[in-house]
């Protein structure tokens, strides 16, 4: 059955290509980062970045534009490139916002760029990375911070070049992020145990935790817009894809579910989910998921949601990742669950052409609501939202 879901998903690859044309390229986008403890120095470390590329080149992977217009993937890695070094002076939406501009698969470059930022000492304090969407998501990531914390380990893990690559120091805060096509987002924390009260809550009944926010956070977003949301979400396609279980960068596939609409309870449509992700994976095991082109109905705001539950590399590593944006892609809005620890960051981004600035916020501030609602059974307030 792998054969047919990743024959499926590659053609998949080229109708999603053709549905961005036109699409901002940050919306496409998403970037993660880690905390590095112990300061290395970055030359030693840009060392290791290189090393662990070497052993997944599927990070080097490029595409082109075929005869009938759709993305597709060449067959030789992309040539090494470079690691910047920027300066404490730089925010992270700084090295990002770099990152981003610079060119990736879309245009021909790899699926992944990758960047340091150093502390006033001139020891690594941070790393960056700015991934394509559609073959990019938390399980890639967990590999890729396992094989560097490996590598910074010095654990054996295979041979890579002894020489250093090319590092450029970024000193200056010239090339921040594109205002003009930077979708506006909002993001807090929480540290109440949200999530672990809200997993104990879909397991009495008898839901996956799953289902359970997804539902809950589709309600939020239907009472916040006054009217119907069409939930999409990613099928993980390693499940019936032996060979990517352990590779990072796959060919993922965003599939809608049933429309929530205005007035549903969370519970209900946490019931919905679960039906709809069920159906799901029932195709992929069998018939496999062909390519659909996304039509939902007029009257409904298409979202975007993921849950995420990066785990750091290893007990008393060096590396803390750290969740930076979700890409909102052809949807109007995206809603972000990642679980860190005991504390839960919610992030809302919106499409810049179809909400304001402020958007996010209001929708962020109702959605606390639906997860306070998912964690705890109350409505507490539900007047502040």
């Amino acid at each position: 059955m792998s054969t047919v879901a990743t024959e499926a998903t590659r053609e998949e690859f080229g109708l999603w290509y053709e549905e961005q044309a036109g699409t901002p390229v940050r919306r496409l986008l998403c970037a993660f980062a880690a905390r590095v403890a112990g300061g290395p120095a970055p030359g030693p470390f840009a060392r290791a970045l290189v090393r662990v590329l070497d052993r997944h080149p599927e990070c080097r992977s490029t595409f082109a534009v075929d005869a009938d217009g759709r993305l597709v993937k060449t067959p030789d890695a992309g040539p090494a490139v470079g690691v910047p070094v920027f300066g404490p002076e730089h925010r992270p939406s700084d090295v990002v916002g770099a990152l981003a501009r610079e060119p990736l698969s879309a245009v021909t470059g790899p699926v992944l760029r990758l960047a340091v930022r150093v502390d006033r000492s001139g020891a690594v304090d941070h790393v960056f990375g700015v991934a394509h969407h559609v073959v990019w998501d938390g399980r890639s990531e967990e590999l890729f911070w396992d094989a560097l914390a490996r590598e910074l380990a010095g654990e054996p893990t295979g041979t890579g070049p002894l020489d250093d690559p090319p590092v450029t120091v970024v000193r200056s805060r010239e090339g921040g992020p594109d205002d003009t096509t930077t979708d506006p987002q909002w993001m807090v924390v929480l540290g109440d145990q949200t999530w672990d009260r809200a997993r104990r809550r879909a397991r009495e009944n008898a839901l996956t935790p799953f289902a359970w926010v997804v539902g809950h956070l589709a309600t939020g977003v239907a009472a916040w817009s006054g009217q119907a949301v069409t939930p999409y979400i990613d099928v993980d396609l390693r499940a019936v894809d032996d060979g990517a279980r352990d590779r990072i960068g796959y060919f993922q596939t965003q599939r809608r579910l049933r429309e929530v609409d205005l007035g549903v309870p969370g519970p209900e449509a946490a019931r919905r989910v679960l039906a709809d992700v069920a159906g799901l994976a029932a195709r992929a095991l069998t018939t496999g998921l062909p390519p659909e082109r996304e039509t939902p109905r007029p009257d409904t705001r298409a979202c975007k949601f993921y849950l995420r539950a990066p785990r750091p590399d290893r007990e008393g590593g060096v590396l803390s990742p750290v969740d930076i944006a979700l890409p909102v892609a052809r949807n109007d809005l995206a809603v972000g669950v990642t679980s860190e620890g005991s504390r839960v960051r919610l992030t809302v981004t919106a499409r810049q052409d179809l909400f304001g600035l402020d958007e996010p916020a209001r929708l962020g501030r109702r959605l606390l609501t639906a997860l306070d609602t998912a964690a705890h059974g109350s409505r507490q307030g539900d007047e502040e939202a």
